[in-house]
């Protein structure tokens, strides 16, 4: 039976007054000295404050007008999305003119342009109040994210120097910092983008005291346990000019550690303590797809792969249900065990289901594997195997005995879709994607 959404409720703080008794003499004493203690005041705050609120605020923002407009090379933004910080930390680098600020990320080739403004909300605000695909990103809510990525593009400015902004994100809390940049926003971006592809490995290892400890590596977080304790530490970072950047200092294993500095021989060393390094390790296109989320999408599949997808989305359809995801990798990306499988999400306008089916893989070379149906389920996997067609997916994946697949990639090193054809019937094929696809039979 299928499972119900679940709902959260918001907490309510309530709070009393109380009063206290006091007789009449001591209540006209009282009432003397306060009156004399609040004149006091008075002209203790007249002598600390010689300004206005609003003519301190509208300083505050003059101040960062002429920081932001001061510089032409623009400024960079540490940018972290989410309250939970699970998406790491995200490259901008933005150049700002007049009203207008051109946005630059190291998740996009181009830059965009939009307006921005600094106003008073309960505070000074820097705001990209003007849509910008870039700057939004995070921030645009959707049918299936009602909250978007829990991204902010409204900045409580918190303190402005020469060279450094303090922000914090005022839907987040997020403390993000803007360095004034030596070299052009636009130059700033591409400098990231190569360090990125140089360190990128869909594999890692910290080296610490000579000893090699796996680690993993999920959007811009790296999750490292400690095989004595067990403990996880999740250290988000974000990518620079020099290398990883993480966004706290952690302790792990009696080492502090700030971030890893690129060098061309491999060995990433923390800036502070070289007896920490991290390393990348190679990693086959093989483990690339059942290590990695992989999303669908129709438009990349064979007619005749497409043909059996098609009665999945019949299959949804005929309970009122659209089809939201379809993955393949992992599955706790939608919260489950972290078996290898197909999961997926269908719902409609009051709510998402999902599920996971269960496969196994027999990797055979760097390229080549062989998957099987382990029969087992997660979630209401079972429930839309029996009642949806999603059974069909099975027929294409593995059918009753197993199917070898041969895998290319665009970038062996770091790719962002895999391309997995049957050996024996060539004509059965699918691309998946790294990037995230939602609505799969629209794309």
């Amino acid at each position: 039976m299928k499972k119900n959404n679940q709902s959260y409720k918001s907490l309510a703080h309530l709070w009393g007054k109380g009063v206290r008794r006091t007789g009449k003499g001591y209540l006209f004493f009282f009432l003397l000295l306060s009156t004399l203690l609040f004149q006091s005041c008075l002209k203790d705050q007249e002598d600390v404050f010689d300004k206005s609120a609003s003519l301190r605020m509208q300083e505050v923002l003059d101040k960062t007008k002429a920081a932001l407009t001061g510089n032409e090379n623009g400024w960079a933004l540490d940018y972290y999305p989410s309250r939970d910080l699970s998406y790491g930390g995200i490259a901008y680098a933005i150049q700002f003119k007049g009203t207008e600020a051109t946005v630059y990320s190291q998740n996009a080739e181009k830059g965009e342009t939009s307006l921005y403004k600094l106003t008073n909300d309960d505070g000074p605000i820097l705001s990209f109040d003007s849509y910008n695909s870039l700057m939004h990103a995070y921030a645009t809510p959707s049918a299936d994210e009602y909250e978007a990525k829990d991204g902010d593009f409204e900045f409580i400015i918190m303190d402005v120097q020469s060279d450094l902004i303090t922000l914090k994100g005022k839907r987040s809390g997020n403390m993000m910092y803007m360095h004034r940049l030596s070299l052009p926003a636009k130059e700033y971006i591409a400098a990231v983008q190569n360090i990125e592809e140089k360190m990128y490995s869909g594999k890692y290892a910290f080296v610490i005291d000579g000893d090699s400890i796996l680690v993993r590596r999920t959007g811009n977080v790296f999750l490292f346990t400690d095989p004595k304790t067990c403990e996880s530490t999740e250290m988000p970072f974000i990518t620079t000019t020099t290398g990883f950047e993480l966004k706290d200092t952690v302790t792990i294993m009696g080492k502090n550690v700030e971030g890893f500095n690129y060098s061309e021989n491999g060995i990433w060393a923390n800036p502070t303590d070289n007896s920490i390094a991290l390393v990348a390790i190679p990693q086959p296109l093989t483990e690339f797809l059942t290590t990695h989320y992989w999303f669908f999408k129709a438009s990349a599949m064979s007619e005749k792969a497409l043909k059996l997808f098609n009665k999945v989305k019949e299959g949804s359809a005929e309970i009122g249900e659209e089809v939201k995801y379809m993955i393949i990798g992992p599955n706790d990306v939608l919260g489950y065990s972290g078996a290898f499988g197909f999961s997926f999400m269908s719902g409609d306008s009051k709510g998402n289901f999902r599920g996971s089916l269960v496969l196994d893989a027999d990797i055979l070379t760097d390229d080549i594997l062989t998957l099987y149906f382990t029969g087992k389920v997660e979630g209401d996997g079972g429930w839309y195997f029996s009642n949806a067609n999603y059974n069909y997916v099975i027929s294409v994946l593995t059918g009753p005995a197993g199917f070898s697949y041969t895998l290319t990639a665009d970038n062996l090193k770091n790719p962002t879709w895999i391309k997995m054809q049957q050996i024996d019937d060539p004509e059965m094929y699918f691309t998946v994607y790294k990037e995230e696809i939602a609505s799969p039979f629209d794309n």
